[in-house]
């Protein structure tokens, strides 16, 4: 499952949700048949920053973590060589953390999401934060997780890591879902998705108002460093984004520029 969305989306509540990290009222998450917290065994979590201790070793790391989860210790070798070998640390396994750079840290924190064997892994925004060279080589990597048996659940800022990845996906806005299912079913959806910011040189509060009430729009955010630029996503299932900004028009609202950001749906075209 791959969850997108634009900043303050709800992303990130909603994966710590997942993993049993939050638990609002009302909402309850079920994993192989068994509610959290019971579940909570069955689910890892990989947040954006993680912990380490810099005197461990990878190795030494992995133990520490699969002892915290009762991994039996017969399998506990073997589990933790597979890990370190998925992520390709297994060169590595005799440096200390201290002595890893950010990308294998990186690494290491999908190896301890692994080494107790869960049927669940989320990834909070990892493909937002590795170089954008390195996308690919932990696309892969996520890919081996999924391979083993292991369900994902991935957020990102665009499409485009996530292609190829993700069976079902879930773009959300403000706090709830706009379009959420499977993949193959959503992709013509998807076309009429766009990331759009329009700045005014007059007219914005009235702008402002216009589009709170549009019929297609969804997440507005303003820009603290530019002035009267304002961001949404636009569903151009409705009408065409041309007529929207007509009626902006109409109503007395000037329009100094208007640019499409491509990167929501990352390299993915239909």
């Amino acid at each position: 499952m791959g969850v997108i969305g634009p900043h303050s989306s709800g992303k990130s509540q909603l994966l710590t949700c997942i993993s049993g990290d939050w638990r609002p009222r009302g909402c309850v998450v079920t994993v192989k048949g068994r509610n959290l917290p019971e579940a909570r065994s069955l689910v890892t979590y990989v947040p954006p920053l993680a912990g380490i201790f810099p005197e461990m070793t990878p190795w030494e790391f992995l133990d520490f973590f699969a002892k915290s989860y009762d991994v039996d210790s017969h399998y506990r070798p073997y589990l933790i060589w597979e890990a370190l070998q998925m992520v390709g640390l297994s060169p590595r396994s005799h440096l200390t953390l201290a002595n890893l750079n950010q990308t294998d840290r990186y690494r290491l924190s999908l190896a301890r999401a692994m080494v107790s064997h869960p049927a669940v892994v989320v990834v909070q925004g990892l493909l937002d934060r590795v170089e954008s060279d390195l996308v690919g080589d932990f696309a892969q990597i996520l890919q081996r997780m999924r391979q083993s048996g292991t369900a994902l659940v991935i957020s990102a800022l665009s499409l485009g890591p996530l292609m190829g990845l993700c069976s079902h996906l879930c773009v959300l806005v403000t706090d709830r879902p706009l379009i959420c299912g499977e993949l193959s079913a959503l992709l013509p959806k998807l076309i009429h998705l766009k990331m759009m910011q329009v700045q005014f040189l007059s007219g914005f509060s009235q702008a402002l108002r216009m589009l709170e009430k549009s019929e297609g729009v969804f997440h507005l955010s303003t820009a603290f460093n530019t002035p009267n630029l304002v961001r949404f996503l636009f569903d151009g299932q409705f009408r065409p984004f041309e007529k929207l900004l007509e009626e902006l028009q109409r109503s007395g609202c000037s329009i100094v520029s208007v640019a499409e950001d491509h990167s929501f749906l990352g390299r993915w075209t239909p």
